[in-house]
C-alpha cells in the first residue's frame, strides 16, 4: 500500500521517467503559442505532463493533480488556502527545449493545505534530481545540499530569469542594473530561461540568489521547500515575508545576499517589485 512516508519516491521516480522522455525525443518541439512568441507549449510539454499525472494516479488515484498545461478554471484550484495536491511543471524551459540547448527541467511538487510538503527537480540533461521534504532538509542525487556561503555582492551570481510577460522580463532586467546603480558592483549574471533550475542551483550553492517577478505556482511548488530546506530564503521581492508558492515576485537567496538584495530593491521604485 502507498503511505505518505513514499510519496517523495513515487514523486522522484515519475520525475525520471517524465525526463527520460523529454531527453530522448528532443525533436518533439512543434508547438503552439500561448499569449505570444516565448509562451509556448509543446508536443513533448503535453507528453510529459500526461506521463507525471499517469505514474502519480496510479499511486494516488484519488489526489488532485494540477499542471502547468491545465485549462485554467482548474489551474486557478491552486489559488485556494486550502490546496492540497500536485502541482507540475512537465518542462520549465520549453523555449530553451524548442531550441534543444538542454537547459530544462522537470518540476514536481506535493502540497498539503496550501503550503509545500514535498518537491522534486529533475534536470535531465545532467541526470540531476533534487529533492527537499519539509523539514527533512534538501538533496541532489541523495546528497546533501547547502546554499552558498558567499557573504559578499562583489563575487556573487546573482540570477534573474527571462519570461513570457514581456513587462515583468524587463522589470526583472532593470532590478539587476538598479544593483550595479546603487553599489558600483555588477555580480555575475545568470539569466538561463528556466527558473526551475536556478532555484534548484540557489539551493544547490552553484547560483547565491535568483529575483524575478514572473513566478507561476507551477514554478515554486518544489523549488522554494527546496531552497528552504537546503538552508536558504525564499521571501515575496521588496519585503521579509516567507512567499507563498502562489506569489509571483520572489527572492530565493542565501540569507547574508538576500538581505543585502533585499536592502538594495528596499530603495528602487516598487513599481519594479511587482
Amino acid at each position: 500500500m502507498i503511505t505518505v512516508m513514499n510519496r517523495l519516491s513515487i514523486m522522484r521516480s515519475a520525475a525520471r521517467i517524465a525526463g527520460d522522455f523529454v531527453r530522448s525525443n528532443s525533436k518533439l518541439t512543434d508547438s503552439s503559442l500561448k499569449t505570444n512568441a516565448n509562451d509556448l507549449v509543446t508536443v513533448a510539454d503535453i507528453k510529459s505532463q500526461d506521463i507525471l499525472r499517469k505514474e502519480l494516479l496510479k499511486a494516488f488515484p484519488d489526489a488532485i493533480v494540477v499542471s502547468e498545461e491545465d485549462p485554467e478554471e482548474k489551474r486557478q484550484t491552486l489559488m485556494k488556502a486550502d490546496f492540497t495536491g500536485f502541482v507540475l511543471d512537465p518542462i520549465d524551459g520549453t523555449f530553451n527545449f524548442k531550441r534543444n540547448m538542454q537547459e530544462s527541467a522537470i518540476s514536481v511538487g506535493y502540497i498539503e493545505n496550501g503550503n509545500p510538503k514535498f518537491g522534486v527537480i529533475y534536470d535531465p540533461y545532467k541526470d540531476e534530481l533534487f529533492e527537499a521534504e519539509l523539514g527533512k532538509g534538501a538533496k541532489c542525487n541523495g546528497q546533501a545540499i547547502h546554499v552558498s556561503d558567499q557573504k559578499s555582492l562583489e563575487g556573487a551570481s546573482i540570477a534573474t530569469s527571462n519570461g513570457y510577460d514581456y513587462a515583468a522580463a524587463a522589470r526583472n532586467l532593470q532590478r539587476e542594473i538598479a544593483i550595479y546603480e546603487k553599489t558600483d558592483v555588477m555580480p555575475w549574471i545568470s539569466c538561463p530561461g528556466s527558473a526551475v533550475l536556478v532555484l534548484a542551483w540557489v539551493a544547490a550553492g552553484r547560483v547565491d540568489a535568483i529575483h524575478h517577478t514572473g513566478f507561476k505556482p507551477w514554478d515554486n511548488a518544489a523549488g522554494l521547500l527546496i531552497v528552504r530546506e537546503a538552508g536558504g530564503i525564499a521571501h515575496k521581492l521588496g519585503s521579509s515575508d516567507d512567499a507563498k508558492f502562489t506569489d509571483a515576485a520572489i527572492l530565493a537567496a542565501n540569507l547574508t545576499i538576500g538581505q543585502e538584495l533585499q536592502k538594495i530593491f528596499a530603495g528602487i521604485d516598487p513599481e519594479l517589485l511587482k
